[in-house]
């Protein structure tokens, strides 16, 4: 079974679109505050040069006709965003868009003068004074080639954005589907080990090994339509109760089984089957090949802000050199498939945060360590507690 990928073609769209949303309010209100940053920098300098002249300040006309003024320009705002769009400053024909806009600016110009001075002369009541009309075209330049700076600076922080959300969504969907590849690999080892396990005892004990397939079929029926990367430890735990009583039922009381789990841990979230092969691991390379049996203790419990779970066996042990005896790999990488695709998984999941590592207790055998981030969660439903 595959896990789905949550949507990654569309993962960046609600950004996206609220980046969209952030320009189309940021722009006009930049614009707005700029116009009337100027009309009242206008509007002061005509009131000092009044009172220099000996005249009346008449501050309210100054403002109003100077406001009058630079708010006529703002309608020219959506041709000139339009025109940035079209043509950006930049790759591919950086020095062709830069003629274009200083075009459309100079037009821009033009027309607030010719277009909005009639309007201006209107409202405020104040006539315009022809000598002042090249003086006040270069001004309105001036005022909308930092307009059209404003929005190079959105268009350029938009696409950014949306650069940025396109390969954050990108490794989103490689992290999950990496992350199905590998629980793909698990769920055939699982399986292939189980059956093998059930091949062991249909000469010696062909009850036995019915009543292992028919509670292996129930098992895996419920592994097949589990989804989620991530459950609660209870989950957890509910799934490893019934691979031990499989195991149980092949090797007997030979094998003790020991649950160390504190009540405070169970509701965290843990990967799925991330206890199963380290269990497996130590049935199989740790206690099978031995007459006497061993104990295989299963422990889980919260450690501040981390959730550390451990599966120790008393079998075979690491060998002298630090590696694990039975063929489970070293101890450093843990070269079998269960250690190293649940070393993966924990990467992919995690990071840094969460790592597994093989340790040889005081009293012999091997310890599994699995270190998470410790994120509380909802409990599973599902079978008696361990």
């Amino acid at each position: 079974m595959t896990t789905r990928a949550r949507g990654t073609g569309d993962a960046g769209a609600p950004a996206i679109a609220a980046e969209s949303v952030t320009e189309r309010r940021v722009v006009p209100v930049g614009a707005v505050v700029l116009t009337t940053f100027f009309a009242l920098l206008y509007a002061l300098r005509g009131g000092i040069a009044a009172l220099d002249r000996g005249e009346e300040a008449r501050w309210g006309q100054q403002v109003v006709w100077s406001l009058a003024m630079w708010w006529t320009c703002l309608p020219l705002l959506p041709p000139l965003a339009a025109l940035v769009r079209r043509f950006p400053v930049g790759r591919p024909r950086p020095w062709r868009n830069a003629g274009v806009l200083l075009l459309g600016i100079c037009a821009a110009a033009w027309l607030r003068h010719v277009v909005m001075t009639p309007v201006v002369v209107a409202v405020s009541g104040v006539p315009d004074v022809a000598a002042s009309a090249a003086a006040r075209s270069l001004t309105y330049f001036t005022v909308f080639l930092v307009m059209v700076a404003l929005l190079h600076a959105a268009h350029y922080y938009r696409a950014e954005r949306a650069r940025a959300v396109r390969e954050a969504a990108l490794a989103r969907g490689l992290a999950e589907a990496r992350l199905a590849a590998l629980r793909t690999q698990l769920q055939p080892h699982f399986v292939f080990n189980v059956l093998n396990a059930v091949t062991t005892l249909v000469h010696a004990d062909p009850m036995a090994a019915d009543r292992m397939l028919t509670r292996f079929a129930a098992l895996l029926r419920v592994i097949l339509h589990e989804r989620a990367e991530e459950h609660a430890l209870e989950r957890e735990l509910d799934l490893l109760a019934r691979y031990v009583e499989l195991m149980q039922l092949r090797f007997g009381d030979r094998i003790a089984v020991e649950w160390e789990v504190a009540d405070a841990a169970r509701g965290a979230r843990v990967p799925f089957l991330v206890l199963q092969p380290l269990v497996e691991n130590a049935y199989e390379h740790g206690l099978a090949g031995r007459e006497a049996g061993g104990r295989v203790r299963i422990g889980a419990a919260r450690a501040g802000d981390a959730l550390r779970l451990v599966v120790e066996d008393d079998g075979a042990g690491l060998d002298g050199e630090g590696a694990p005896s039975g063929g489970r790999g070293d101890a450093g990488t843990g070269g079998g498939i269960g250690l190293r695709n649940t070393r993966d998984r924990l990467a992919q999941l995690y990071g840094a945060r969460a790592s597994l590592a093989l340790e040889r207790p005081p009293g012999g055998g091997t310890r599994a360590l699995v270190t998470l981030p410790f994120v509380d969660g909802a409990r599973g439903n599902g079978g008696p507690r361990p």
